[in-house]
């Protein structure tokens, strides 16, 4: 129950803060945001209404926080309402009832008891909803691909467009910040001391991968000789490259022995034996950082956890990374991570685990959101390069259709990646083994 709990809690402020960065901007540049709803429909109740605007009869009155207003409704619509005088002056309406097509308005007059108006102009005031499905939320703005309505999102600049798409993944990046700060408060592990060498990747082909390394094995000794670093390592390599060495490896509680011949002229971006390598951190100790340094150090967090995400295709082109080691996971394996953590966080009392992948999630979720696929906040801002190259608008009609088609698409990967989570389970990340 606690894993499950702390799972809604992680995906939901995920979502919730993403969905917070656009409702922040789209009302700082006078876009009507119709609902910000925490999580999906269906809906249960309706929280909070803003004061609205509606024209009839050449008279602007306010809508009142609790009168229901038809989803339906728009301008060119035929309503009753019925209303009040405030000691203002002001007219609010409290009833606003919708005109079906087919009924004329003396058939209509008569139903009501009201006189029928058109509907001239309407801005709504923003809902607050909570709704069943408690993952996250989202944020309705007019006319997203409606290019035509007053104060709709389609109707602003292409500057202003890309500000409020944008500010999703803006506000992921600084909640990764705030994350990653309070990690290192609250304590963070830190080597203290570093001993023997840690494979990191093997590249197709090479010596290596002929002779079985994997990414995690840790070398100990090479011809019987210690290593103690990566410095070591590359030294003694260089003293035997085209003769055959001996590996001492030590792979989770194995030991090993590996033979195999480092190259004399490796493929470039490669070395002798075609590894990339890093000292083995042998002990650790947790560090608690004053607010400026662990701010720092957040920042810095986010920035090598971007730059990495940015480069993994590279690295498995060169074969530095296998393709399997950074499969992308869908709920269920957020799930199975989020469950480990929770788990060390609750044995070992220490609040870096949850934390740090609520940080790495929410990095990650930044960086997939500003991918130019369709349905996507990045495929929606491709849409605009595309109309400020052409210097025209994509038929929003058009538009619609193609992130219509990118959603069903994005629907049916996350399926098949969850599919394989379940029967291919990712392995969870051990946080005791950090110590």
């Amino acid at each position: 129950m606690i894993t499950l709990v702390a799972f809604v809690i992680v995906l939901g402020v995920l979502i919730f803060v993403h969905e917070l960065g656009h409702f922040i901007l789209a009302k700082r540049f006078g876009i009507q945001v119709d609902e910000f709803a925490f999580g999906y429909p269906p809906r249960l109740l309706k929280l909070w209404q803003e004061r609205g605007k509606i024209v009839l009869g050449g008279k602007t009155l306010t809508i009142g926080r609790r009168t229901q207003v038809p989803r339906q409704l728009e301008a060119g619509k035929r309503v009753v309402y019925t209303s009040y005088q405030e000691t203002s002056g002001e007219e609010v309406v409290t009833r606003l009832e919708l005109v079906p097509e087919n009924m004329s308005d003396e058939e209509a007059s008569q139903k009501y008891g009201q006189p029928v108006y058109v509907v001239e102009q309407l801005e709504r005031g923003t809902e607050y909803t909570l709704n069943l499905i408690p993952f996250g939320g989202y944020v309705r703005m007019l006319g997203e691909e409606d290019p035509s309505a007053p104060r709709s999102f389609a109707s602003k600049s292409k500057r202003v467009r890309i500000a409020v798409l944008v500010a999703g993944a803006a506000m992921n990046i600084l909640l990764a910040i705030v994350v990653f700060t309070a990690t290192f408060m609250l304590g963070a592990p830190e080597p203290i001391a570093m001993e023997n060498v840690m494979v990191l990747g093997v590249a197709d082909g090479s010596p290596a991968q002929r002779a079985g390394l994997r990414i995690g094995d840790i070398i100990e000794s090479l011809d019987g000789m210690a290593v103690r670093s990566p410095e070591e390592l590359v030294a003694l390599t260089q003293e035997r490259l085209g003769k055959e060495v001996r590996l001492v490896v030590r792979r989770g509680e194995e030991t090993l022995q590996v033979l195999l011949v480092p190259r004399p002229n490796p493929p470039a971006g490669e070395g002798a034996m075609g590894v990339s390598i890093q000292a083995a951190v042998s002990k650790v100790d947790i560090v608690y950082y004053p607010l400026g340094e662990a701010l720092i150090k957040g920042v810095e967090q986010v920035f090598n956890t971007v730059a990495l995400t940015i480069s993994v295709p590279l690295l498995i082109l060169r074969g530095i990374l296998p393709a399997e080691a950074v499969r992308p996971i869908g709920p269920y394996g957020i799930y199975q991570q989020t469950a480990s953590a929770v788990q060390a966080t609750v044995q070992m009392g220490w609040w870096y685990p949850i934390l740090s992948l609520l940080g790495l999630i929410s990095t990650a979720l930044a960086i997939t959101n500003l991918l130019p696929l369709p349905a996507l906040d990045g495929g929606r801002i491709l849409f605009i390069v595309i109309e400020a190259i052409r210097g025209r608008r994509v038929d929003p009609a058009r538009e619609g259709f193609v992130h219509f088609i990118g959603l069903a698409l994005l629907i049916a990967l996350m399926m098949i990646i969850s599919y394989f989570d379940i029967i291919q389970p990712v392995t969870a990340i051990d946080w005791t083994s950090l110590f």
